[in-house]
């Protein structure tokens, strides 16, 4: 029966996991839907998380080895690579996390219900020591993604909002369209280049249920804990896209998503960073007034200009 049934490839990059892989690996396989692969690729870390993984006797489980370390995005080719060639589904997973058991059953029935849907997420549980939050707020309030340049500029301005450790992707639709996870600013934002990309070509759906729960606690270890190398890469990705898709990423696009990006830097810095990086932010939004009012006189005189 199970044979009859479409093959999910689950794809979990591992390096230095050996904290936090067994718990995420129980979650795995508690899932109720149960035909799967599980791919687990060790990305040339020397702790024990390849033992860990050797541990789960279970027949779903292949394990790849990368001696030397290729990164976030170059790991996640290689397992979709690796992949089964009747499988379906690719399920996006992380060595930290906790999914519920539902996931995978719930993903599936999205995507075989509306087959224009080729990437499916949810909402994430993010855990501290003193709250937990939901992500992203517009899952949680009942609304639903915009569909193609819509969310492409919605993604763009209001950085990544499609939850990426449980993203499951129709493998026709990645293969088709020549996707693939860059490596353009290191292992940081790998699904947020990856998404944007993937909403020019597909339709995107939010689940409005938790499907996983994050660790979000002082003691976490993981790469986006550098906080600064975070935000560096993610100034450089908006003047990226701006010059690759001009047509999208308009100067007015640009600088709401430049204003985005300052409130997020705001609020990493503490006080007297806070109070000087306040006024920074004050001086760059006024230059960039001043930028657009300058463009606008200038057009505004060369159309009279022309006129004459």
């Amino acid at each position: 029966m199970s044979n009859q049934l479409p093959l999910v490839s689950i794809i979990l990059p591992v390096y230095n996991g050996e904290r936090t892989l067994r718990a995420t690996l129980e979650s795995l396989l508690r899932q109720t839907y149960s035909h799967f692969e599980l791919l687990i690729g060790i990305d040339g870390t020397h702790d024990g998380s390849q033992a860990i993984a050797e541990d789960f006797k279970d027949a779903r489980i292949k394990i790849i080895q990368h001696p030397q370390n290729l990164g976030l995005a170059h790991n996640l080719n290689a397992l979709i690579q690796a992949s089964a060639p009747q499988s379906e589904f690719l399920a996006m997973a992380e060595q930290d996390d906790i999914y519920v058991p539902e996931r995978l059953q719930w993903q599936i029935e999205v995507l075989q219900d509306y087959p224009e849907v080729g990437l499916v997420s949810g909402i994430a549980e993010f855990v501290s020591e003193t709250r937990r939050d939901l992500f992203p707020g517009l899952l949680a309030h009942g609304k639903q993604f915009p569909q193609g340049d819509a969310l492409f500029k919605y993604l763009y301005e209001n950085q990544l909002k499609v939850v990426n450790t449980c993203m499951m992707l129709r493998k026709n639709t990645h293969l088709k369209n020549n996707l693939a996870f860059k490596n353009t600013y290191g292992n940081f934002n790998v699904d947020w280049d990856y998404v944007l990309r993937f909403a020019l070509v597909s339709q995107v759906y939010g689940i409005p249920k938790v499907l996983v729960h994050m660790d979000r606690t002082t003691q976490r270890q993981s790469v986006t804990t550098n906080t600064w190398g975070q935000l560096k890469a993610s100034r450089q990705l908006l003047k990226d896209f701006k010059k690759e898709f001009p047509e999208l990423v308009n100067r007015k696009l640009y600088f709401k998503a430049l204003k985005t990006h300052r409130k997020i830097e705001l609020g990493n810095r503490r006080k007297l960073g806070t109070l000087l990086f306040g006024i920074w932010h004050a001086l760059c939004y006024l230059d960039d007034y001043f930028l657009r009012y300058i463009l606008k006189r200038k057009r505004k005189h060369l159309k009279l200009k022309k006129s004459q």
